[in-house]
């Protein structure tokens, strides 16, 4: 009988399926957690700013960008002489300063037409960051001015757009402007004459500059 038992015992494990490594039936493995992407942390305009005014000059790969597009001149502050029209985009760059829209409103600016759209200027820009600071580009920046809604304040025109902005390392990190066009935004009364006077600071420093010195043309 016990042949006969060995070989029954023997049928019934071959009839039994082993377990594999594909066994289907096995529990699968648990997935990898999949880790979110990376954000790159914003650029602080307060940290940059301070490290260009420790440094004493304009940071290579930031472009500080002034531009006014006015019209209807204000009766009440308008000169005789005030154009129609004003028009002006200047861009300072580390030791540059670039015209690439003068004011084209004045009939004695109608050669410019003519003439390549960018134009240079040898600048020393290394006080610009600091003069950002002062004019409170940063306070301008977080609109918790104080008193009514107005715009253009030290400018003889009340209609269309001016603008400040700072693009550092190709991001806009600044991005101050008022318009009363197409599209309303201006700032409370103390932000408004803050960045008044912050963009006529600028702006002149261009305005001066290449009424002094004759343009390198690009």
């Amino acid at each position: 009988m016990q042949p006969l038992q060995h070989l029954t015992i023997a049928l019934c494990l071959l009839a039994t399926p082993l377990a594999t490594a594909d066994d289907k039936s096995a529990p699968a493995a648990a997935a990898a957690p999949s880790q979110p992407p990376t954000k790159t942390p914003a650029i602080d305009l307060k940290t940059v700013l301070e490290k260009g005014q420790a440094s004493g000059a304009l940071p290579e790969g930031m472009v500080v960008r002034v531009s006014a597009c006015l019209g209807a001149p204000d009766g009440k502050t308008a000169r005789d002489s005030s154009p129609a029209e004003f028009k002006e985009t200047w861009e300072f760059t580390a030791g540059q300063i670039h015209c690439v829209r003068p004011d084209d409103s004045n009939e004695e600016r109608a050669e410019t037409a003519t003439r390549p759209q960018l134009q240079s200027l040898p600048f020393d820009t290394k006080h610009l960051c600091q003069e950002l600071l002062a004019g409170k580009a940063i306070e301008i920046k977080a609109a918790q001015g104080q008193g009514p809604e107005v715009g253009f304040i030290g400018s003889h025109y009340k209609a269309g757009s001016r603008s400040i902005t700072v693009v550092w390392q190709g991001e806009t990190i600044l991005d101050l402007g008022e318009t009363n066009g197409p599209f309303l935004k201006l700032y409370k009364e103390t932000d408004a004459r803050a960045f008044g006077a912050l963009y006529e600071h600028l702006a002149s420093q261009a305005r001066n500059a290449f009424k002094a010195k004759p343009a390198q043309v690009r």
